[in-house]
């Protein structure tokens, strides 16, 4: 194929000549790489290469590792937003819409088809900046029976990354906290 190729030499000197001879290669290859040419090594497929040496090993361990650490953190974190005082239910939620922060908490009945005398409820909200300080501080209130209903508010938007909350209802309290969703 390349053997009318003529490749860059010096003048007086001869042309190169490249010889391949396989069989002559492999007498002096590892073992490893005769059995491979041979067909005999068949290459590990699949999960198994996962555990097949103790680095593919370490690999996957800290693979499980990471995705539990994740999967713990999103469960933990997502939970903040949510909080139950015996049978109420509390879930709060806040987003940014042009220039306001809205701030909703749903409270509803966890046993919806029992009947459940009324409870007062108090919410004292925080509007947190980027540094972590309190921009502006709001108390909502309402009387609570059964069935869903909402406190609601809204602010001016300075920088506000999320909102803290305490309930208070029941003579309990219970701590919230939601990011704002832009």
């Amino acid at each position: 194929m390349f053997e009318n190729v003529d490749e860059g030499h010096a003048d007086g000197e001869e042309k190169l000549v490249f010889r391949y001879n396989r069989e002559e290669r492999l007498k002096s290859a590892p073992q490893i790489v005769r059995d491979y040419y041979d067909g005999k090594m068949q290459p590990v497929r699949g999960f198994k290469v996962l555990w097949v040496n103790k680095s593919n090993r370490y690999i996957l361990l800290s693979l499980v590792l990471f995705i539990g650490f994740v999967w713990v953190y999103t469960a933990i974190n997502n939970t903040r937003s949510t909080g139950k005082i015996n049978n109420t239910l509390f879930t709060q939620t806040s987003f940014a819409f042009q220039e306001e922060i809205y701030v909703n908490i749903k409270v509803q009945n966890k046993k919806a088809d029992e009947k459940s005398p009324p409870v007062k409820v108090e919410a004292e909200l925080f509007f947190i900046n980027n540094d972590n300080q309190v921009i502006e501080k709001k108390e909502l209130s309402l009387i609570y029976s059964n069935g869903e209903k909402s406190l609601t508010t809204k602010v001016t938007d300075y920088d506000i990354i999320r909102v803290d909350t305490i309930i208070t209802a029941e003579g309990k309290e219970k701590e919230l906290s939601s990011a704002i969703k832009r």
